[in-house]
């Protein structure tokens, strides 16, 4: 006993989601670190899965709010729900990291401001696979610091499931999804209503969304298509400015995907995908919308991507083989940015308002990799050859190397090159708040990685050491001389991190009928630059600190209470205005529970959000909920 509670002290350096108790041995889940799919034990990058049993027992209900806990991501909010919740991973900001739901992109080029903004329900998520680091190599320019893919859930039989969710500020949250399945077609309907009146002035959120999907069955591999649609409109009070209450902002998504597995022999298989994706966007900087004569002031946006690509795996003599190609293309239409154009088109439902301003861009890539293995020694390594029509040609090498020491343990190296393009945001927007750049240059890093995984059953983890070296970072920057913020690329920034993270089965390895399980995390990051001169809004405003601890323990039969704490210590600083002295950002402290109560098919459960009522700010001056008490039932058919 001794002993274990030795152990246990020292696993409160982190946290991995690395067991699935659903039933899915994540050990052995093959996970999108590389092309061709490799088991997650011999991965050699540090990959994490957070489960679908974790994600329900979690006081959230956006998906902002499940990665609030995740190992060395930096979720910061301007509101509640998920409204603009801005995801950086390993100290890179929210342009730098690469969103995917089920392996396809869904970045948009205006903003990353606009990630979040993913047509899909928390409830029909299987799981969350978050790749730590740069992984340009295997998924092209956006995957400048990490990789966030979102899986749904696979259709195994015809059921569903309706949750509906009240709360303090009026919160509404009903949600539910349809799945039928019947010999080779499965088919999944679902739907996300989330509406309250916020938590302080001019903070409502009205958020919906619907998602369908159609599978089918092959011969010889499957068929799947799938469609979301998402609208969100809230207050925006301070996003951009502490001075201005009255900005108000729209969004609009839609993503129409579809994607082809094919095996054409026992050793060579194919996918390929394809996706279009068409956002919107509404930005009023001070009420323009109720003022007269004021209209031509709102900022209107509309982006339209369009991807295609086409993997091949083959199993030889020498190893596992991926190579393929892909292509995209990112434009945008708005009343400011991009290059002003000839024959100017009108906004829907605002016939005096013109995209007087577009901007089209292509992207190329073509990618080989290989793996192969030499006794217990795992080496995957390759390169995509890039090339696009406004910034031209890049390359991305990269190489990951694993050994099993015994059977419960691995050591792990990688080194990998990436590359971010400039969004159209950062290369085309003049306002009063910041001022663009047109000649910016991509951001550019390699990235080195050293790191051991564990797995002993009850106990797993990993240690992880790394160090990304950073040309040309882009950031907004204010300097003293200048009234207006701009759009800058900075000199090298280097950044180095400590990674700890571990999971205890604690009713397995102490025998408990109340205590579950038990993760920690912990990440350390510093960068060799300082504002010296200038005030970063983003770059350098990275976490130096950041812990978490989840405990799940059952007190009485069919009882959980899910228990989350997290502390994050912030570098940098922010301004109330130009005549007010800099201040640092102020520790944040946590606490958020979920008690849920479960009979068969029917759940019921009360959450408790900032349970101590914590006044903390992510960015700059735009005040984050207090304690919010919700509580909800859930009744799965």
């Amino acid at each position: 006993m001794y002993f274990k509670s030795i152990c246990i002290l020292l696993g409160m350096c982190g946290t991995l989601y690395a067991q699935d108790s659903t039933g899915l041995d994540l050990q052995e889940l093959t996970v999108t670190a590389n092309i061709i799919g490799q088991n997650l034990k011999e991965t050699g990058r540090n990959v994490t899965v957070i489960d679908q049993k974790t994600i329900a027992a979690s006081p959230v209900k956006t998906v902002d709010g499940i990665l609030q806990y995740a190992l060395n991501i930096d979720v910061r909010s301007r509101s509640s729900a998920g409204v603009q919740a801005d995801i950086s991973i390993r100290g890179g900001h929210y342009d730098q990291t690469l969103i995917l739901l089920n392996g396809q992109k869904m970045n948009d080029p205006q903003t990353g401001h606009h990630t979040q903004n993913i047509p899909v329900s928390i409830d029909q998520i299987e799981r969350i696979e978050v790749l730590q680091g740069g992984a340009s190599r295997v998924f092209g320019p956006s995957a400048f610091s990490g990789v966030i893919n979102i899986i749904t859930k696979k259709v195994t039989r015809t059921g569903g499931s309706l949750k509906v969710i009240g709360g303090q500020h009026k919160l509404l949250n009903a949600s539910g999804y349809g799945d039928y399945y019947h010999n080779k077609v499965t088919a999944s309907l679902g739907f996300d209503v989330l509406k309250n009146d916020g938590f302080a002035l001019n903070t409502a959120v009205n958020k919906n969304i619907g998602y369908a999907n159609l599978s089918y069955l092959l011969k010889t591999g499957s068929l799947d298509f799938s469609y979301g649609i998402l609208s969100n409109k809230f207050g925006a009070s301070n996003f951009y400015s502490p001075k201005f209450y009255n900005q108000y902002e729209e969004v609009a998504s839609q993503v129409f995907s579809g994607i082809w597995n094919a095996q054409f022999t026992p050793k060579l298989s194919a996918t390929l995908m394809a996706n279009f994706r068409k956002h919107n966007d509404l930005y009023d900087f001070d009420g323009y919308l109720q003022k007269e004569g004021k209209l031509n002031s709102v900022n209107f946006h509309q982006t339209d991507v369009a991807d295609i690509e086409w993997k091949f795996r083959s199993n030889n003599r020498f190893g596992k083989t991926a190579f393929g190609i892909e292509y995209r293309q990112e434009n945008v239409k708005s009343n400011r940015l991009g290059e002003k154009v000839a024959d100017p088109t009108f906004v829907k439902d605002y016939p005096t308002i013109a995209y007087a301003f577009a901007k089209k861009r292509e992207n190329y890539s073509g990618f080989l990799e290989h793996n192969f293995k030499i006794n217990s020694l795992q080496i995957s390594t390759g390169s995509l050859l890039n090339f696009n029509s406004q910034f031209g040609f890049a390359f991305y090498p990269g190489i990951d190397i694993s050994q099993a020491v015994g059977k419960s343990m691995n050591v792990y190296a990688s080194a990998n090159r990436s590359l971010r393009l400039p969004t159209f945001t950062e290369l085309y927007l003049n306002t009063s708040t910041v001022k663009a750049d047109p000649n910016l240059l991509p951001e550019k890093a390699i990235s080195y990685e050293l790191g051991l995984k564990w797995n002993k059953g009850v106990v797993s983890g990993q240690a992880v050491v790394f160090y990304r070296q950073t040309k040309d970072a882009i950031d907004k920057v204010k300097r003293p001389e200048l009234t207006v913020p701009t759009m800058e690329n900075i000199n090298n920034i280097n950044m180095m991190g400590i990674e700890v993270s571990e999971k205890i089965a604690l009713n397995s390895w102490l025998n408990s009928k109340v205590l579950e399980t038990l993760q920690f995390n912990y990440a350390y990051l510093n960068a060799d630059r300082k504002e010296d001169g200038f005030q970063s809004f983003y770059t350098l405003n990275y976490l130096r600190h950041k812990f978490s601890t989840g405990l799940v323990i059952k007190p009485v039969e069919n009882l959980n209470i899910s228990l989350w704490y997290t502390y994050k210590f912030r570098e940098g600083t922010y301004q109330w205005d130009a005549q007010t002295p800099a201040q640092a950002y102020k520790p944040v402290k946590l606490l958020d529970v979920r008690a849920a109560y479960s009979l068969k098919k029917v759940k019921l459960f009360a959450d408790f959000n900032n349970l101590l009522n914590y006044q903390y700010f992510e960015f700059g001056f735009v005040q984050q909920p207090g304690r919010w008490i919700s509580g909800g039932v859930k009744v799965d058919f």
